[in-house]
């Protein structure tokens, strides 16, 4: 049994939470949003007005509310640009709103995936009940709040894997809730897979490193597919492209098969089709990712891992599911090729159900609102009993 909950939470303002999403961070909030709702809880999402959830929305002031409420120069006036005034302004209308409710005893907990400060000072209003969850590297308008909670605060935080944790301990602490995906939305294949072929996908940018999975590839004689949108043109055009190129005319000269082949940014589903067709997922991100959602989305479709050890990478990626090198090691990442296909498929699907689940994640997030309401009992809602979905 559990305790009915009331949360308020509060999404970035830049995009709607809704499919298709501009990044994972979009995924996640939906995702929170709609396994608490399924569970009986009673949830408010402060997000941008073309958001789309179970949970009821309270929709953010538009950019046209912004431009009639404040003056054509008032940015200049207070010493920020007119985007800074604009995201200032969203939250503080957002968190007086929140205060506003909770005055009359409507809210429970307050969550926070803004990756903005004014909702992390102004949270103290709401003490322990008030989670800010970090997602992100320390970005300016963070370091900001940080720098000011860090000489105290009864607040709380998460991050999204221990690497984040020991990212933000200089700082506050935090508690650790690793993301969750919607497992069972991928299919998975576990049985052997004959031709040999493995996948590299996200956004073809430097951090990414597209073009080492290419490289490593080469040296070892294997067959590549990649995928994801050129969000780096420069970065396409001079490491991606002249790749493409040289294996092009490797083909034309001696007749021998494309090593590379490049299809464009797909949909989820076309990604899961490759990912249950491919050998391993390549992963060669070069700097550390908070979490790494295409770590957890290959595990779910069954398909395990060749990756550099970068933020969070070795604690979802486990010696059953995967293997991981040191970053830009180029031997042990062509020596891996030889040794990944001992790797259990229904090992890697195993992993991502029982720790890469939204499940597990939201199992997580209500553990803690709830440990956080059993010690404040002044905040207790109201004991009503739900079964557990």
């Amino acid at each position: 049994m559990q305790t009915k909950l009331r949360v308020a939470i509060i999404a970035h303002s830049l995009y709607p939470i809704a499919e298709p999403y501009a990044g994972g961070l979009e995924m996640i909030t939906q995702l929170l949003c709609d396994e608490l709702v399924a569970r009986g809880h009673d949830v408010l999402l402060y997000a941008h007005s073309e958001s789309q959830t179970q949970a009821q929305l309270i929709p953010f002031m538009t950019r046209a509310e912004f431009e009639t409420l404040v003056y054509d120069n008032e940015q200049d006036s207070v010493g920020m640009s007119r985007e800074e005034l604009y995201q200032y302004l969203v939250y503080q209308q957002a968190i007086r709103d929140i205060i506003s409710r909770d005055t009359r005893g409507e809210i429970d907990i307050v969550h926070n995936h803004s990756l903005h400060h004014i909702p992390m000072t102004m949270g103290q209003a709401f003490g322990a009940r008030s989670f800010t969850t970090f997602h992100t590297p320390i970005f300016p308008q963070l370091r900001l709040g940080l720098l000011t909670l860090q000489h105290g605060t009864t607040t709380q935080f998460t991050a999204v894997s221990r690497h984040q944790q020991r990212l933000f301990d200089e700082f506050v602490p935090a508690h650790v809730v690793y993301n969750g995906i919607d497992v069972e939305s991928f299919d998975y294949y576990t049985g052997p897979i004959d031709d040999e072929v493995y996948l590299w996908y996200g956004r073809i940018c430097p951090e990414k490193g597209t073009h080492l999975a290419m490289e490593y590839c080469k040296a070892a004689g294997k067959r590549l597919v990649i995928a994801g949108p050129k969000s780096n043109q420069d970065y396409y055009d001079e490491r991606v492209a002249p790749l493409l190129a040289a294996d092009k005319k490797r083909q034309e000269d001696k007749g021998s098969a494309l090593l590379f082949d490049y299809v464009g940014h797909l949909s989820k589903a076309q990604i899961n089709d490759y990912l249950c067709q491919a050998t391993a997922m390549l992963f060669t991100s070069t700097w550390d990712e908070p979490y790494g959602l295409t770590l957890a989305e290959s595990l779910a479709c069954g398909t395990p891992v060749i990756g550099f050890d970068a933020g969070a990478s070795s604690e979802i990626i486990t010696p059953s599911t995967g293997i991981i090198v040191a970053k830009e090691d180029r031997a042990a990442f062509v020596q891996a090729f030889a040794n990944i296909k001992s790797i259990s498929r229904t090992a890697c699907r195993q992993r991502a159900e029982q720790f890469c689940s939204v499940t597990a994640m939201v199992d997580g997030y209500v553990a803690l609102y709830q440990e956080t309401l059993n010690d404040n009992p002044t905040y207790a809602p109201e004991q009503q009993a739900l079964s557990v979905l």
